[in-house]
């Protein structure tokens, strides 16, 4: 009798072969382990999604400013950048930038936030404006880290497979600043 190279694999290895041959695409990786043919130990697949960069992103602190770098409770703290890559659709993929602001938490103040910064064409300067009538109640006193993530997503029509991937395509910042108490 004979046998093809899938019928001698355990079923569990061959769904990994063809999730990682499916997910290839989609920047998944798959991995399969298992002890020596005959110890009695079985494969276990496993499957993630993983971020991954083009190259090297564009980083540093010059590249998103801060104002003013000490503030109240109330106030309303104004982040700047150029826009890198532009964002929007760009053929299948769709570029977006999202601002992340991080910092101490505590009962009735507001130590973290994120938001999507609107598309912008590339090389645009960018102002964002972060205060009370943002966060949905005044900032935590302590010091605070903030960084804007340009983000790359595939672009696909409805009801059409789409690969699932996130790809930082740069990170500006981080900025910091500090809220007085």
């Amino acid at each position: 009798m004979t046998s093809s190279v899938l019928d001698r694999l355990p079923a569990a290895a061959a769904m990994v072969t063809v999730a990682a041959a499916l997910a290839g695409c989609a920047g998944s990786s798959a991995t399969t382990s298992s002890g020596a043919p005959g110890s009695g130990s079985t494969s276990t697949p496993t499957t993630s999604t993983t971020s991954s960069t083009s190259g090297t992103p564009r980083t540093g602190a010059a590249a998103l400013s801060v104002s003013p770098a000490v503030g109240t409770a109330q106030a309303v703290v104004h982040f700047g950048f150029t826009s890198p890559q532009g964002s929007g659709p760009q053929g299948a993929i769709q570029i977006s930038d999202s601002l992340s602001i991080s910092g101490p938490r505590g009962a009735g103040c507001i130590g973290v936030h994120q938001q999507a910064v609107p598309p912008q064409p590339a090389g645009h300067l960018v102002s964002v404006a972060v205060g009370p009538a943002q966060l949905g109640g005044p900032w935590c006193p302590g010091s605070y880290t903030a960084r804007v993530e340009v983000i790359a997503r595939p672009v696909c029509a409805q009801g059409m497979m789409c690969p699932q991937f996130i790809r930082v395509v740069a990170v500006l910042g981080p900025a910091v600043f500090r809220i007085s108490g």
